[in-house]
């Protein structure tokens, strides 16, 4: 007899690919100093100068189909450009101080009337200093390691005949670096390039970006431009592109310069694809690599040399991608201890599918990896945070079973309603269950059928068998054997081990 029972089986957790979404970047894209100025304005971060040493923003990552027809004509007029780079200010605020004072801006008054902040706590000062530190082609921010002085100083016009040889280069290179920087947030051609690619005008961006890659250098936009020549040239010119020359441009931009003290990108583990140029660029080549494009060759060592660089220059998801070469054993033997090691990397920087992934192998224990149920849960738990819906379901099962908990029923519920409504298949059995069982809630056939289709549709071997059973019988709706027969057997080729057998049994009964 089919009965549409409780859901018993765990499923892993999905995983991202790293592969480039196809989500688009805004119209207006955040300064590189952006995070810098919004901690500058915590009056103790200013203080501490904890702002300075600020996350670099990330951007979605462009990835369009580029089979499909341009959305505006190639040979079209030239798309109108802000008049500002990515529509911000690119180089430092002209009204801005340059050097650290009592601003206005600071709103707690001494007892003379006088601003009671100290200088370095002046917040117009500290954004100007975000705004030098991240000026295009200019160094870290206010620590004096690039060894210049600023043009505009004192040193380095009235006072540079009483300075030393070693200071008259600083000064010089100083104004190297502003020189760079007027010429970078006047530069048209990185944006014209973007333009053109968001209209679908690849060639004509091509051309764009070829001449910002040779006009701009890396921390000014050469960066993105070289990242853009690779994208385009590896696939987005149809029966032209060329992988191998694409592959080229993208190793140029995934090899540029990184500083850590404050090139590090900031990371959000609710849109943990968003991306840095460098990030990107090796990230792409990592999925060149590991699965072969055209003339490339497949090569999994190679793969994981840009993974590891992705990592190694902040982006996140490119430790938890090390983790799953190990642990699946793609070009490599299975390594469950080195899959920890990578995941709890990840894990660590609050990636929400490494968080949950470390737990599943914690949960159950691995060749050398003991199992550990207190931590899993722990892990489970900061995945939760972050809405992870195979962790809520993780935790909705440990209570609903008594696993590692005591345990509680209602709780169980609660994860699996939010797993359910964030996506998760066995979830949506589970609330399917409930409803057909009675418990805890009101027995609704009809909407417990409708849970248990939501999850058959995500393709979940309970939701499946459990459907088939009350398509079977004509609980909740219509009777349907050939549909109830044909779910049954999907579930049987996704090992669900009640399926043969009731396959047999309806097959009987069609006789």
């Amino acid at each position: 007899m089919l009965s549409a029972g409780p859901s018993l089986s765990q499923e892993a957790p999905s995983d991202q690919d790293l592969k480039v979404t196809g989500q688009r970047m805004p119209a207006a894209e955040a300064p590189r100093s952006s995070t810098c100025e919004v901690l500058a304005r915590d009056p103790f971060l200013r203080a501490s100068g904890m702002a300075s040493r600020a996350y670099l923003p990330t951007r979605p990552t462009r990835s369009p189909d580029y089979s499909a027809p341009p959305q505006i004509p190639e040979g079209s007029p030239l798309p109108e450009l802000s008049r500002t780079r990515f529509a911000v200010q690119s180089g430092a605020d002209d009204n801005a101080p340059d050097t650290f004072g009592p601003s206005a801006l600071d709103g707690t008054a001494a007892a003379d009337g006088a601003a009671a902040s100290l200088d370095q706590n002046s917040l117009a000062s500290a954004i100007a200093a975000c705004r030098n530190g991240y000026i295009r082609g200019g160094g870290d921010i206010g620590d004096g390691s690039t060894g210049y002085i600023s043009a505009n100083s004192g040193a380095s016009e009235n006072g540079v005949a009483a300075l030393a040889a070693e200071a008259r280069v600083a000064a010089a290179n100083g104004r190297y670096v502003q020189a760079r920087a007027f010429i970078a947030s006047r530069d048209q051609t990185l944006p014209m390039g973007f333009a053109l690619f968001d209209q679908g005008r690849y060639r004509e961006a091509l051309g764009w970006f070829r001449k910002a890659a040779g006009k701009l250098q890396m921390r000014e936009g050469g960066d993105e431009a070289a990242l853009f020549v690779g994208k385009i040239t590896l696939q987005g010119l149809g029966a032209q592109s060329d992988p191998v020359e694409g592959v080229k441009w993208l190793k140029k931009a995934a090899t540029a310069p990184f500083n850590p003290q404050n090139e590090t990108p900031m990371f959000d583990p609710r849109q943990p694809d968003r991306n840095t140029a460098v990030g990107e660029a090796a990230v792409i080549l990592g999925n060149v690599y590991l699965n072969g494009f055209g003339p490339v060759a497949r090569d999994p060592q190679e793969a994981r040399k840009w993974f590891d660089r992705a990592s190694d220059v902040g982006h996140v998801p490119g430790a938890k991608k090390l983790g799953d070469l190990y642990a699946e054993g793609i070009g490599i033997p299975r390594d469950m201890a080195r899959a920890v090691t990578w995941y709890t990397r990840a894990a660590k920087l609050n990636h929400p599918n490494a968080q949950t992934a470390l737990a599943d192998i914690l949960w159950t224990g691995e060749e050398g990896v003991a199992q550990d149920r207190k931590a899993a849960l722990g892990w489970y738990q900061a995945a939760a945070r972050n809405g992870n819906a195979a962790a809520l379901y993780a935790l909705g099962r440990a209570y609903d079973l008594g696993e590692g908990v005591k345990p509680d029923a209602e709780l169980a519920m609660g994860f699996y309603k939010t797993a359910a409504l964030g996506g998760s298949a066995p979830a949506k059995a589970a609330m399917g269950t409930y409803f057909y069982e009675g418990k805890l809630l009101a027995k609704d056939d009809a909407t417990a059928r409708k849970w248990f289709e939501a999850a058959a549709a995500g393709n979940d071997p309970d939701g499946m068998f459990n459907l088939a059973a009350m398509l079977a019988k004509g609980e909740g709706g219509d009777k349907d054997v050939d549909k109830a027969l044909a779910l049954l057997r999907r579930a049987a080729l996704q090992g669900h081990p009640n399926a043969p057998l009731a396959i047999a049994a309806l097959e009987r009964q069609k006789r």
